[in-house]
């Protein structure tokens, strides 16, 4: 039997109409082609895709998909496009809260090589607005899935239908998946530059001397609260969708709370968010780690960064703020195999973020399960 392994992924957030516009652009619907330019960690001699209707409340009508090497810009290098099929097909209606997984495509891609997918949408599609780093072209009202340059496309800022790239390795693999907020997710990346956090971990892996070999997964999204509900599910829910469905998780990566601590107490859309206790921050932790230890994953745990510029900051949430950053440095109070606090100091006097910590990022450093 082939053996997969996770190399990039996109968690599924429904479409949200509270956001601020000066932040993302309202939901729309769009109709044609959606072209995403994506970065994978690990590389493979097959991969396959996996497309999420998942939050969806009606069937998605896939008309057609394909994959290739990245051009220029949104172009397909050339003899690399292949047809993505569907138990053979080339379309596939996706249910309600489904998803589906492709056939095998047999494109062979490097370690953090580029991949442009395109995925037609015969008809109309409320897709969820993105920022930062999930960048698209539409070719709009067509099926261009076939198509190495397009001339006509506009770009879209939306968050990609393909939601998990896997790919066939060549050995073994550390797979390391980052579960998160928009610090994870990218929201805040240049969409030029177009490198998460992730992204950079995964660049930092790939120079190291020895021959092990890492693949990073980002289950980031942006306004996503650790138990809370704001967009998507709190990640204490998605666990099971995003993170222990990746094919040969090895390491689980968790950088999520501050958003429970900052929203708490805010009113937005005239729905009030309750205050998350310390407790409660700490229950959901605890929670993540035993079920991740249970299928002998490995977790570190990433320190809470400052946020004394974000709207929602009060001194009694950057007390709560250090408080969980205590408890995850601190040996007897998290059941965790490292925790993610990094060498700089992350704050300084002038700064509420140091510029060096900015992207700086640690590499996890094995343990055993506990």
């Amino acid at each position: 039997m082939q053996k997969w392994i996770g190399t990039w992924g996109a968690s599924p957030a429904a479409p949200v109409h509270f956001v601020p516009l000066d932040i993302m652009a309202a939901p729309a619907p769009v109709q044609g082609t959606i072209r995403h330019r994506l970065r994978v960690s690990a590389g493979g001699s097959r991969l396959r895709l996996r497309l999420s209707n998942e939050t969806g409340d009606r069937p998605l009508l896939i008309g057609g998909a394909s994959v290739g090497l990245a051009g220029e810009a949104a172009a397909v290098k050339t003899g690399t496009l292949n047809r993505v099929g569907f138990g053979g097909r080339s379309d596939i209606a996706i249910i309600a809260g489904a998803a589906a997984v492709s056939d095998p495509v047999d494109l062979a891609v490097s370690n953090l090589s580029e991949l442009v997918v395109s995925v037609y949408l015969p008809l109309p599609f409320v897709a969820s607005p993105s920022e930062g780093v999930h960048q698209a072209a539409l070719a709009s009202g067509r099926d261009a899935v076939l198509e190495e340059a397009w001339r006509d496309a506009v770009p879209l800022a939306v968050r990609p239908i393909v939601t998990a790239i896997s790919v066939a390795p060549a050995g073994p693999t550390r797979v390391i998946v980052t579960l998160g907020d928009s610090v994870t997710d990218g929201g805040a990346v240049n969409a030029k530059d177009g490198r998460a956090w992730t992204d950079i971990l995964a660049s930092r892996l790939e120079q190291r001397a020895d021959a092990a070999a890492f693949s990073v997964v980002n289950a980031g999204i942006g306004g996503n609260r650790l138990v809370g509900q704001l967009i998507g599910p709190p990640a204490l829910v998605r666990l099971d969708r995003d993170v222990f469905s990746t094919p040969g998780l090895t390491d689980l990566i968790v950088l999520e709370g501050i958003n429970d601590i900052g929203v708490g107490g805010r009113t937005i859309e005239g729905i009030t968010y309750p205050m998350i206790a310390f407790d409660e921050l700490v229950a959901a932790y605890s929670q993540i780690i035993e079920r991740a230890h249970e299928r002998g994953v490995t977790v570190i745990g990433g320190t809470l960064l400052p946020f004394r510029d974000a709207f929602f900051f009060s001194e009694e949430k950057e007390g709560t703020r250090q408080s969980i950053n205590a408890w995850i440095r601190s040996a007897d109070g998290l059941p965790c195999d490292g925790a993610g606090c990094g060498p700089p100091p992350v704050r300084t006097l002038k700064s509420p973020l140091a510029p060096a910590c900015n992207a700086w990022c640690r590499s996890p450093k094995r343990a055993a399960p506990r």
